[in-house]
Formats: C-alpha cells, structure tokens, sequence
C-alpha cells in the first residue's frame, strides 16, 4: 500500500536531524565530566572492538572494504534509552556503574557520529581536493566552537527577552537546521551538525521548553517517517544463510560490546560486577545504530544486499541487552 517516495525520504531525513537534536538536547555533561575519564576508556574500548571485529567479518564475507568499515561503524553504536529505563526500575540509575554507562553511551555517540561523518568525507567527496575538504571541516569545528562558547547563548539571551515560547522553538530549530546543513556543506553528517545544535541549546536555560516541545514535533510527525521508511527498506528473510548471517551478527554484536566496554571498565579499577553491568548496558544499538545504518543507505554508501539481517540485528541487540541487564542485577 505504501512504497518508499521522495516525499516518505525527506520527511525520514527531516525526522533523522530532529531524533539527533533529541539527542543532544538530552546529554548530560554533567554525569560525562563527572566520570570522563572511566567513560571515555569504556566508549573507545565499545567501539574499537565492533569496528575491528565487524571489518573481519565484512571481509569474510566478501564485502567491499567501504562496507566492511562501515558494519563496523554501524555497530560501534550505543543506545541506552532502554538501559536507563532498567537501571531506573531497578533502583540502580543513580549508582557509579549507571552513572558511568550513561557518560559512556554519550561519548560513544559522539565517537559514532565523528567515524561516520569522516566515512561520508573520504567516500562521498572523491572529486574534492582532500586539503579543502579538511579546510572546511577545520572551520566547522572552530564554529562548532564558538557557538557552545558564545553564539548560542548570546541568540538565547536575546529570544528570552521577548517570553515568546514558540519564538523559542522557531529559534531552536534554524540552529539546529542551519547547523546541519553548513556541516552538509562541510562534507560532514547532517546528523552530527544537529547533533551539536542539541548540546548547545541543552546548556542554555529554555532547554526544558525547546526539548519538551521538539519531542512532540518528532514523535507526533516527523519521527515515525524515519522508522516507517527503515520498514520499507525491510526485505522479509526467507533462507538460511540470512538466518545463519544474523544469528552470527547477534553474537558478534553482543560479545564485542560486553568484551570491550566491560575490559574497559577492569582498566579502570572497577570491581568485576560493576564492569559486567556496564559492559551488558552499553549491548543496546536501538535507534544510533539506526540512524546510522539509514544515513549510509540513504548516501549510497551502504547496499541493500544485507540491509535487512543489519537492521534485525540492531532490533536483537536492543531487545537482548535489557533481558541480560535485568537478570544480572537480580542475579548480583
């Protein structure tokens, strides 16, 4: 009944920048600063063991090396909306290990959104002088930087003045689209630049009015678009080998997470239980590694030839890490 158009495409791009200013919105840098060392170890030991061991498995398999990095990219991804939700139920947000878990899935986006952005410079800029393309993304991060530092405040300071609440929200999102767009520009992401335009409104005071009100826009209209169109991509996996592919995906997905975020807790004098529950929180791809996955698809960087066990992967993960989380903290 419904077929995957330009229409469904843009409104799910639109929907992708609006998910990602939610997320930015949502960071607590806070909780990051607190325990930045342990989390930033924890995130580069979750992403450098997907990325290698899903490159292996790409080449295995006879992928192009563009795809076999980029299954590692996909899969260095962490979301831990769900994860917070067990850890809340269980009384347990507020211990180090959640405390910890919750700076580690912060930088490991950030990670995740970086390799990314660098992945569509190298592959989708190829008749572009390279020192141009770092050029631009050089003033980009000079940008980025005034506007935490200066811009955005300033902006803030001023729209407060007029006590306009849909002033605020307007305002809000030219940011969040201006800086999309200018890192398009800069042979970046769209998703990293409204991935910035979160973090910098997130530490103004009408953070609370703009996130409140973006998440009705999102989850009420554009939103829905980007899952319905993953939908669309889906193919319906009918033999064997796409099991046997997923099944082996799963386990690889679900070791190299717990391994390298739990090793990377041990490095950091964290007792053995702690290591475990942050190694099995931080299992959950959930909607990063969509956003990921969707970005690639949509650039022509990745093919649809294993979209579908990709995508079911990703649904396992995030379906799998709760059930192991729960049953070690009443386990322990």
């Amino acid at each position: 009944l419904v077929h995957l158009d330009q229409m469904i495409s843009n409104f799910a791009d639109l929907g992708i920048i609006i998910l990602m200013m939610i997320a930015g919105l949502e960071c607590n840098f806070k909780e990051v600063t607190k325990h930045l060392k342990a989390a930033s170890i924890i995130a580069v030991g979750g992403v450098v063991l997907p990325l290698t061991a899903f490159w292996c498995l790409g080449m295995a398999l006879q992928q192009t090396t563009q795809e076999a990095i980029l299954w590692g990219v996909i899969f260095s991804a962490t979301s831990v909306s769900i994860t917070v939700a067990v850890l809340q139920e269980m009384g347990k947000l507020k211990t180090t290990a959640g405390a910890i878990i919750l700076g580690a899935a912060v930088v490991d986006d950030v990670i995740s959104i970086i390799l990314l952005s660098a992945f569509s410079s190298i592959y989708t800029s190829k008749s572009t002088n390279l020192l141009v393309i770092i050029g631009l993304q050089l003033i980009y991060v000079a940008l980025v930087y005034v506007m935490f530092k200066w811009l955005v405040p300033e902006i803030i300071k001023i729209v407060i003045h007029f006590q306009s609440l849909s002033l605020t929200i307007t305002v809000g999102l030219l940011i969040c689209f201006g800086m999309a767009e200018l890192a398009e520009l800069c042979h970046l992401s769209s998703v990293l630049g409204a991935f910035v335009a979160g973090v910098s409104l997130a530490r103004t005071p009408v953070k609370r009015d703009i996130s409140k009100q973006i998440e009705i826009l999102g989850s009420s209209f554009l939103i829905p678009f980007f899952f319905v169109s993953i939908g669309l991509e889906l193919k319906l996996i009918t033999n064997w080998h796409g099991v046997l592919i997923v099944v082996l995906m799963t386990i690889i997905a679900v070791l190299t997470k717990w391994i390298g975020c739990g090793v990377g807790a041990k490095l950091c004098q964290i007792d053995f239980k702690d290591a475990n529950v942050i190694g099995i929180g931080m299992i959950s791809r959930g909607e990063m590694a969509l956003i990921v996955a969707q970005v690639a698809i949509s650039s022509h960087l990745l093919s649809s030839e294993l979209y579908s066990e990709i995508i079911l992967v990703i649904i396992l993960t995030t379906v799998i890490s709760p059930i192991l989380l729960k049953y070690v903290l009443v386990k322990w």
